[in-house]
């Protein structure tokens, strides 16, 4: 909780608090003559300019509150015991006492108080005055110029350096810096963003410590990490962790190369009549995705599109569209950039783990387990198991993943006895997915997606539960998304001429995009 200056002890003859206090009061008028409640009425120059003498007052009272945390910390230095000022109000560390007494995030009292450490005048052993560690970054930080987060991304990526850099480089880096987050000498007078400042000061850090770039380097090497838990929430699970620079820069540039931008997508017209929208012909009123593999993605309508809730109103939320009389019915992908890397993701590890190079079991490629009871296949409503995941997944996930070759049915009857396990028969083989990827391409099955086929998840055209064999002529590759919207009822497939054909399902092409 926030400490009013009311619950402090009161302090006499103190200049600099009769201040603050008719400044505190004074801000309490200019709130008042700023409405903030009606800055609609303001102009956009003079919402600009507002904003700017505000950040600038901000900018301020940081500096403020630095000098003074760092004051606090060597008040509370540990070697004062209990009469640290920090331990004569209970509390272990400085930063705890400035939280409570300023309302700011653990992480922001400590900044301020790394911060003011660093720009503010210091005292010898022998007890004479020294400047601060980064006086150009202390002065412009005192005169607002520079806010507190800018101020630490210079001093720390310098204070990294300082150890094996030459002090006159420092002090050039540090003007330069200073003048570059100010905006001095820079183009238009513009200052960079403190992110910006960030990298620069790494840059510059780069340069003056070129020796440390490897210890550097392999400490990062050793702090990667890779982490996922084996208990989902709300039908996830979570993952995360840290990998080195390059990396990083390979999986961007995986991504960025899959989720790059095309063409517009369209819904080819299958035949046009007068007076009929286009992509539809008078006597059939379906539209057809039938795209040339290698092709544009002018077809590419289902990379387009978000997975609809049909209990609601179905499509509703996965479209957005309208007829364009030249160009016909468009569909927009919904999914967030977040979504489709997560989808590429789902795809890379099926690669992976159906190559060659994939270790294996007693023989076998990795294998992921599915249990699920035979009055929820019957059924086709309940639930499964995924065995090493602690939570139960739906008929819809059961559905994808019979179909991937990579898992393994095991039916079990409501007492818990296995009636029967699933094989081989059931998931095409590696010689079948190679046939396939020769007669339709590189990529996903769905015209325009540009997934790898090697990614992607073996579909039956015809259920293998409803006698659909698993023979080339019956199966089609498709990634991890457009095989969930196939088994969601999105898309529908058939197989015509021997190839796969990609239709919208009945009850989306009702929906007024495609009348």
């Amino acid at each position: 909780m926030t400490l009013a200056v009311s619950d402090l002890p009161p302090v006499f003859g103190s200049e600099g608090e009769a201040a603050l206090t008719g400044l505190l009061q004074h801000v309490g008028d200019v709130l008042t003559v700023l409405d903030l409640d009606h800055l609609d009425r303001l102009s956009g120059d003079q919402l600009l300019t507002q904003m700017s003498q505000v950040a600038h007052v901000l900018r301020g009272s940081e500096a403020a509150l630095a000098a003074m945390s760092a004051e606090v910390a060597v008040r509370s230095d540990p070697t004062r015991g209990g009469e640290g000022l920090a331990a004569k109000h209970t509390y272990q560390r400085p930063s705890q006492l400035i939280e409570v007494i300023t309302g700011l995030s653990s992480a922001t009292a400590g900044r301020l108080i790394r911060v003011g450490q660093r720009t503010t005048q210091r005292v010898s052993d022998a007890g004479l005055p020294l400047p601060p560690l980064f006086p150009v970054v202390s002065k412009a930080l005192h005169e607002g110029l520079i806010g507190v987060e800018a101020a630490e991304n210079i001093t720390r990526e310098l204070s990294l350096a300082a150890p094996r850099a030459e002090v006159e480089h420092l002090a050039i880096a540090e003007t330069a810096l200073v003048e570059q987050a100010t905006g001095a000498g820079w183009r238009d007078g513009l200052p960079l963003s403190a992110d910006l400042i960030a990298i620069q000061a790494r840059q510059w850090r780069e340069r003056l410590d070129e020796d440390g770039i490897e210890p550097r380097t392999e400490k990062a090497f050793q702090k990667r990490n890779f982490w996922i838990s084996r208990t989902a929430t709300d039908g996830l699970i979570k993952f995360g962790g840290l990998v080195t620079v390059d990396v990083g820069a390979k999986l961007h540039a995986l991504l960025d190369a899959i989720l790059s931008p095309r063409t517009d997508s369209r819904y080819e017209p299958t035949g046009e009549a007068p007076g009929v929208a286009p992509g539809t012909s008078s006597g059939d009123h379906s539209q057809t995705l039938h795209a040339p593999r290698g092709a544009p993605s002018a077809y590419d309508a289902a990379r387009r599109i978000g997975v609809p809730d049909r209990r609601t109103n179905p499509g509703e939320e996965a479209l957005t569209g309208s007829v364009d009389g030249e160009e016909g019915a468009r569909l927009v992908d919904r999914r967030t950039a977040g979504q489709k890397r997560a989808d590429v993701f789902a795809a890379m590890i099926d690669s992976l783990a159906r190559g060659t190079d994939a270790p294996t079991v007693t023989g076998a490629s990795p294998t992921v387990v599915v249990t699920v009871t035979a009055d929820v296949l019957d059924s086709g409503k309940g639930t499964g198991q995924i065995i090493g995941v602690n939570t139960p997944v739906s008929m819809s996930i059961i559905k994808q993943i019979l179909s991937d070759a990579s898992m393994i049915p095991v039916f079990i009857d409501p007492d818990g006895k296995v009636v029967a396990l699933g094989n081989d028969q059931r998931g095409f083989s590696r010689i079948q997915r190679m046939g396939m990827i020769a007669r339709d391409g590189p990529t996903c099955a769905m015209p325009g997606c540009q997934i790898p086929a090697t990614g992607c998840e073996a579909h039956h055209v015809v259920e293998y539960s409803e006698g659909g064999p698993t023979h080339l002529d019956n199966g089609a590759l498709f990634c991890w998304f457009h095989h969930r919207m196939i088994k969601t009822g999105v898309f529908t497939v058939e197989m015509v001429n021997g190839k796969p054909e990609v239709t919208i399902a009945e009850w989306l092409r009702r929906k007024p995009y495609f009348q």
